[in-house]
């Protein structure tokens, strides 16, 4: 398996193991990516989630060898695998950190987009290199990077198909913390942490909230808002939130 996960602390580990292709994702890689994160999210016990790579590198996209070849049906296929990936990621109701160092590159970058954190390495290399192999944008890639940025300057990062360091992305607002490239697993398992210990169920909505907020107008939002919220207050979470308050001690959040 070239996707090992590990848990602990209520936190998913999913690593992409294929450091000696810099982290290349093969086909196979994506079906097995895509499980990881269905297995990750229907695991209670899980309750964050860390997306990196092995080694020094995040993920250098999708494997240029199986790149063309067989046809339209093979390329129908190829982009099924994708898409199906790139949802598992960015449908997973628990929050996602994304880990980067070394390059992130193409699809790999669209996961990390996809992830809820992104904590990069200061000198990570972030790169949309379509334009190089003359192919249009693939991974939710445009579609991403106009959820961050400006139009302009998201047509800028994919037209130049140039590097982003982590550094950049960090001032762009591409991801949150910049950090040198040893520190990157910890920062990320410190917000994993947090997360962690944190109310699950609450996350989880407001999680949709974000999802659903670009396409819905105040009004709209307002109303999801109120079919959520009367749901929450029968959780034993905000049970023990308000009485951890009275009480003024810290919450123990179960996630339930």
């Amino acid at each position: 398996m070239s996707i090992e996960t590990t848990k602990e602390n209520g936190t998913a580990i999913i690593t992409i193991n294929r450091p000696e292709r810099k982290n290349a994702i093969t086909l196979a890689m994506r079906t097995e990516i895509e499980s990881a994160f269905q297995a990750a999210q229907d695991d209670h016990d899980v309750r964050v989630i860390i997306l990196t790579g092995a080694g020094s590198d995040f993920s250098a996209g999708a494997d240029v060898s199986e790149m063309g070849g067989g046809g339209m049906r093979n390329s129908l296929l190829r982009m099924r695998h994708l898409h199906r990936m790139a949802r598992s990621v960015a449908n997973t109701q628990k929050p996602v950190i994304a880990a980067v160092r070394g390059v992130c590159i193409g699809m790999s970058w669209s996961l990390a987009l996809a992830a809820d954190i992104v904590v990069a390495a200061e000198d990570a290399r972030f790169q949309f290199a379509f334009r190089h192999i003359g192919l249009a944008p693939d991974g939710g890639a445009s579609f991403l990077l106009t959820r961050y940025l400006g139009l302009q300057r998201a047509k800028e990062i994919i037209y130049s198909g140039r590097f982003v360091s982590g550094s950049e992305a960090q001032q762009l607002g591409l991801a949150l913390h910049s950090v040198p490239s040893e520190d990157v697993m910890s920062k990320a398992q410190e917000i994993a942490a947090s997360f962690a210990n944190a109310p699950t169920l609450a996350l989880m909505m407001a999680k949709r909230q974000f999802d659903a907020a670009p396409a819905q107008t105040y009004d709209q939002a307002l109303d999801f808002e109120a079919t959520m919220q009367p749901l929450m207050v029968e959780t034993e979470d905000f049970r023990e939130g308000t009485l951890s308050f009275k009480e003024k001690r810290k919450a123990q959040f179960t996630g339930n």
